[in-house]
C-alpha cells in the first residue's frame, strides 16, 4: 500500500497547524468534527484516487503526442523558471476555464464549498477537477522536455505553496509579493463576496492576473467564503454533486 498521501498530510499538519494557531489572518471558527472528516477524506482517498487517474491521463496523453522537446539541456537555473512560466499559465488556463464553463464548474465548485479556509481545505477537490488540472499543467512541461530534477523541484514547490495559499495564515512577503501569490491574494479567489467574483486565478505568479485583468486589488480579508448554494459537509455527497442537476454558483 502506498503511504505517501497519509505521509503528506501528517507533514503539513505538523508545519501549518501550529503557524495557523500562533498567527490566524482570520478568527477561527469553532471546531465541525464534519468538516475536517470530509476535508480529511477528500486528502486521503481522493487522493488516491487523483494520483492514480492524473498518472494515466498525463501518461496517455505525452504517449500520443509523440513529441519531445529538449529544454532538459537548459541549465537548471534556467529550467526552474522557464518551468515555472509554463506550469503556472496553463494552471490559469485551466481554472479560468473551470470557473467559466457551467460543467466544469460543477467540479471545480467541490474546492469553493468551503466557508472557512484553512490548510486542509486545500485537498477539498473533486477528482474530476484535479485529474483535469494535474494534466493540463503537467503535460506541456513533459513535451518541452523538461528535465526529471526540474520537475521534481516544481512540484514539490508546487505543493508546499497550494498548502500556504489556502492556510489560515496572515504572512507578508514583502516586494515577492508583487510576484508570487499569497494566502490573502489566493483567499479573495476563494471569497463569497461580488468584488471577488472571477478574479486571482494565479497559482504561483500575479503576472496572469495583471495581464488579462483578473487580479484583485482589495487589502482586507474576505467576510465571506464558499458558494451560493451550501452542499452538505459529506465526503460522497461531494463526489456524485457535480452529477446531479446543476445548481447557481
Amino acid at each position: 500500500m502506498n503511504f505517501e498521501p497519509l505521509l503528506t498530510i501528517l507533514i503539513f499538519s505538523c508545519v501549518f497547524a501550529p503557524l495557523e494557531l500562533l498567527m490566524p489572518a482570520r478568527q477561527r471558527p469553532d471546531f465541525n468534527w464534519q468538516r475536517y472528516r470530509t476535508d480529511l477524506l477528500h486528502a486521503i482517498v481522493g487522493g488516491y484516487a487523483i494520483r492514480l487517474g492524473a498518472a494515466a491521463a498525463i501518461t496517455w496523453v505525452v504517449a500520443s503526442a509523440g513529441i519531445w522537446g529538449n529544454a532538459h539541456m537548459l541549465p537548471l537555473w534556467v529550467e526552474l523558471p522557464a518551468i515555472l512560466l509554463v506550469s503556472d499559465l496553463s494552471f490559469w488556463i485551466a481554472h479560468r476555464l473551470f470557473h467559466a464553463v457551467p460543467l466544469l464548474w460543477q467540479f471545480h465548485k467541490i474546492h469553493h464549498s468551503s466557508e472557512h479556509l484553512d490548510w486542509l481545505a486545500t485537498y477539498r477537490v473533486h477528482p474530476v477537477d484535479q485529474i483535469a488540472n494535474a494534466t493540463v499543467i503537467a503535460v506541456p512541461a513533459l513535451l518541452m522536455g523538461f528535465s526529471p530534477l526540474a520537475l521534481l523541484i516544481y512540484g514539490f514547490v508546487y505543493q508546499w505553496h497550494a498548502v500556504f495559499l489556502h492556510s489560515n495564515l496572515k504572512t507578508s512577503l514583502g516586494p515577492l509579493e508583487k510576484v508570487f501569490t499569497t494566502p490573502h491574494f489566493h483567499h479573495w479567489h476563494h471569497a463569497n463576496e461580488p468584488e471577488a467574483y472571477d478574479k486571482n486565478f494565479g497559482g504561483q505568479l500575479i503576472i496572469w492576473d495583471r495581464i488579462f485583468g483578473t487580479a484583485s486589488n482589495m487589502t482586507r480579508y474576505p467576510n465571506k467564503y464558499g458558494i451560493e448554494k451550501t452542499i452538505a459537509e459529506q465526503f460522497l455527497t461531494h463526489i456524485f454533486e457535480p452529477f446531479q442537476r446543476p445548481r447557481g454558483k
